[in-house]
């Protein structure tokens, strides 16, 4: 399935990318998985699939996803369905879509209502919470600030992880001193970046 492009179709429930009408069958499907936003347990997901034809394709979304604004509160995740259009990786002017199941893991907020935590179950526009997969997706929506955010958080993780690595190595060899100085470089370039990052989004508000 990875091979495959999908993309969200809309329901009453959640706005997705799509403008044009959805067929009525994929309409359906949409509703009938709109009333399973959150699958907590392996009884959640039988009785949604007993609802679906056996022959639905099945994709799962390679990301965790979340909102950043969120990440301060404690959170936990949970996996919900959607139904979304999925073309063939060969893509022509006249290729066809056909809908398709995905289940995503999300992370939705710890202390908050079965009908708030499902709100935010089935937002279309949650990020990878892989700060390098939330760099590509915020580029793909023109968002540079965000993207340059994410990419300075990926450079402080692999700088903390080497200088976690350095302190594994033998104290005082050349291999300690090497990593202690590229986990620095690195630190330091993700400082700069931040910065950017930050005079970005405030050229952006004007």
């Amino acid at each position: 399935m990875s091979d495959n492009h999908r993309e969200p179709i809309p329901t009453n429930r959640t706005l997705g990318p799509c403008k044009t009408p959805v067929p009525d069958e994929e309409q359906r499907l949409a509703a009938t998985v709109a009333a399973h936003p959150m699958l907590d347990n392996v009884g959640a997901l039988a009785s949604l699939l007993a609802q679906l034809p056996p022959e639905l394709p099945l994709w799962l979304d390679e990301h965790v996803r979340w909102d950043p604004n969120e990440r301060l509160k404690q959170q936990l995740l949970t996996v919900t369905p959607r139904i979304v259009g999925v073309a063939s990786a060969v893509e022509t002017e006249d290729a066809s879509t056909e809908p398709g199941l995905e289940l995503g893991t999300v992370h939705i907020p710890f202390d908050s209502t079965p009908d708030v935590q499902a709100a935010v179950a089935v937002r279309r526009d949650l990020l990878p919470s892989d700060p390098y997969a939330s760099a590509e997706d915020r580029l793909e929506q023109g968002d540079v600030p965000g993207a340059l955010g994410d990419l300075a958080t990926l450079l402080q993780d692999i700088a903390a992880l080497l200088s976690d690595i350095t302190g594994g190595v033998e104290r005082g060899s050349t291999d300690a001193e090497l990593l202690r100085v590229e986990a620095s470089t690195i630190g330091q370039a993700a400082t700069r970046i931040a910065r950017l990052a930050k005079t970005a989004q405030e050229e952006d508000r004007g």
